[in-house]
């Protein structure tokens, strides 16, 4: 009666640890790698004013100032050109006309993330005063609210720059209700919790990462080891000598 040959079947089945170890490494080395966009989507670039003197200019000229942008918000990136970037500011945003333009390169700061509200969104009012000597019922003074861009110096004196039913222009400062918005904090809180929009691995992930790899090429380590080690030969006992 023929024996069975247990080599060739642990041969076998390391073989086939081999083979799976292999394709589960594989599969995990070669995934394709986490996007920040979906495909064939384009993330828009954003930079953070930084500067509180940061112009948005109608070219790319410093000469062609418009005003000064609201330190700590932010513009978006269309383009590069000799020092500048070609930036729109209050783009997508309900009830705001956007503004295109420049800004210096050095007066912004580049980041890595979509900001959730880039853009300073505030209104201010407008007072006119038409003035003394007018006969009764006639309104001297009334009031309008104006969408706020940002500021602009004339001479001595601080004019905004504001949106009024649809038409731009610059209004006295004196004349508007004093400036009081809130600052943008929303880059100190992104840089402690991770860019939005394709957030990195965290560090108990990037761990469990290292752990699988390492199980898995012991696990393959193994199984080469098990294929190809030196086989050990028994010497055989008389007693175990079969009988014919």
């Amino acid at each position: 009666m023929n024996r069975p040959f247990p080599r060739a079947r642990r041969a076998s089945a390391a073989a086939l640890l081999f083979a799976a170890a292999l394709l589960l490494l594989s599969a995990f080395l070669l995934r394709p790698a986490a996007a920040h966009a979906e495909e064939g989507e384009t993330l828009p670039s954003y930079a953070r004013v930084t500067r509180s003197d940061t112009w948005l200019y109608e070219a790319a000229d410093e000469e062609t100032g418009l005003f000064v942008l609201p330190e700590t918000y932010f513009v978006r990136i269309t383009g590069q050109a000799n020092g500048f970037y070609a930036v729109t500011y209050l783009s997508d945003t309900p009830g705001r006309t956007p503004v295109s333009g420049w800004c210096r390169a050095d007066a912004v700061t580049a980041v890595d993330y979509i900001p959730e509200t880039p853009f300073l969104y505030y209104e201010v009012d407008v007072t006119y005063s038409a003035g003394e000597g007018l006969p009764d019922g006639f309104l001297t003074d009334y009031t309008v609210t104006a969408a706020y861009y940002g500021t602009f110096a004339y001479g001595s004196s601080p004019y905004y720059y504001v949106e009024l039913e649809g038409m731009f222009g610059y209004v006295p400062a004196a004349a508007c209700s004093a400036l009081d918005y809130p600052p943008n904090t929303e880059h100190t809180e992104t840089e402690t919790t991770g860019p939005a929009g394709g957030e990195e691995p965290s560090s108990g992930c990037a761990t469990a990462n290292i752990v699988l790899v390492c199980a898995l090429s012991v696990a393959a380590l193994g199984a080469v080891y098990f294929l190809f080690r030196p086989a050990v030969r028994r010497e055989r006992r008389p007693e175990d000598a079969e009988e014919y």
